[in-house]
């Protein structure tokens, strides 16, 4: 073997530097190493053509400057919990395109450090993500194209039912000679209109989302305030309220969209236990970030082919489509599940042993404020 060749030849378990320049300029995504400070020392080709050599030229300024302005906040938070915590992180930002039509890239920052565990600085690599959020938005819109179809169908079933049953009440009503006869057929058309009427308000509520945000109350102070005005109306119907509260930091929530929320619970929780029963209501921390709001009743439960399609309009027990009898119609449970995503939490049905069903409203705590500078 000649001397030029053991020369090239890398030492065992370890890489040439030749070969590691090679992998770090030909990498496919975009990569910046930074010294401890957070300034770049180096870029790849991907990361000088992504920014204009603009990554490499500037040593002197945070590799957040690098970035677009509205981007800088993010990155520098990013940089800088990973310079303290020495864990990776990630992000995303936008780099160009239009606000209809951006290129997002999601952003790694890796610490690099030393075998004794020195910080010899970070590294962000950037890999263009815009494919795939297109096609993730392309199919989100197919997804709602095909639920606005199943909607409208739904939709037109149950007014076609409601008018139907109008047409028939009035005819009927039209031909009958007694006065008695007559006004139980106009009763029932009366029914059928405020059963109409019920459902185009829940459907407003639905699609509107009630998107009155300057609307704000205390998330405590909203639910004992509710349950305060129902006592009555659950005693009417023989049902004792059980209400357990913890003290938890006050967040502001949208007052009437909780309390629609609270509503459409309690309703169905009142159709579960015709009979009268026990209607449980808890509120309490579920961990650092949210909160959690349980109703639970001592009626049937749920089946498990009710449970796949609890959350869906117009779906009831009854049947695949609500009859058209409830001036609920299918829609409170889809109400509740429209509200809760809309302030950023998730709502979750379960069978309790004993018992009988419970919701689990978990809603997001307000988080302080940080200056990722």
């Amino acid at each position: 073997m000649s001397t030029s060749a053991a020369r090239e030849t890398p030492v065992a378990g370890q890489l040439d530097p030749g070969y590691l320049r090679s992998l770090f300029q030909g990498a496919g995504i975009a990569v910046i190493a930074c010294n401890p400070e957070g300034r770049p020392v180096a870029c790849n080709t991907a990361a000088a053509k992504l920014f204009g050599g603009a990554c490499c030229a500037r040593p002197q300024v945070h590799v957040a400057e690098v970035f677009p302005e509205r981007e800088r906040p993010k990155i520098a938070h990013l940089v800088e919990t990973s310079l303290t915590t020495l864990e990776p992180g990630e992000d995303q930002v936008r780099l160009g395109g239009t606000e209809a039509d951006p290129l997002e890239y999601a952003v790694y920052c890796t610490p690099v450090l030393e075998s004794d565990g020195t910080v010899l600085g970070v590294a962000l690599w950037l890999r263009d993500i815009t494919k795939r959020k297109r096609l993730m938005r392309t199919v989100k819109k197919n997804e709602r194209l095909a639920y606005l179809g199943q909607l409208s169908g739904a939709v037109a079933h149950h007014y076609n039912n409601l008018l139907c049953s109008i047409a028939t009440s009035l005819e009927y009503a039209i031909h009958m000679n007694t006065i008695t006869a007559m006004r139980r057929a106009l009763q029932r058309t009366a029914d059928a209109i405020a059963r109409g009427t019920e459902m185009t308000r829940r459907l407003l509520a639905f699609a509107q989302a009630d998107h009155r945000d300057t609307d704000l109350a205390d998330l405590t102070e909203t639910v004992l305030s509710f349950f305060d005005g129902q006592e009555k109306r659950l005693a009417e119907r023989g049902v004792r309220l059980l209400l357990d509260w913890q003290s938890i930091p006050a967040g502001p929530v949208p007052r009437e969209r909780l309390r629609i929320i609270l509503e459409n619970l309690v309703q169905n929780a009142l159709e579960a236990m015709p009979g009268g029963g026990t209607l449980s209501v808890s509120l309490a921390r579920r961990d650092e970030t949210s909160v959690c709001l349980s109703v639970t009743d001592t009626g049937g439960g749920i089946s498990p082919q009710d449970m796949e399609h609890l959350f869906e309009p117009f779906y009831t027990s009854k049947g695949v489509l609500a009859s058209g009898q409830s001036t609920n119609a299918g829609l409170g449970l889809a109400v509740v599940h429209g509200f809760v995503n809309e302030m950023g939490g998730t709502v979750t049905a379960a069978n309790v042993p004993g018992h009988g069903a419970r919701f689990d409203v978990v809603l997001p705590l307000p988080q302080p404020e940080t200056n990722p500078l």
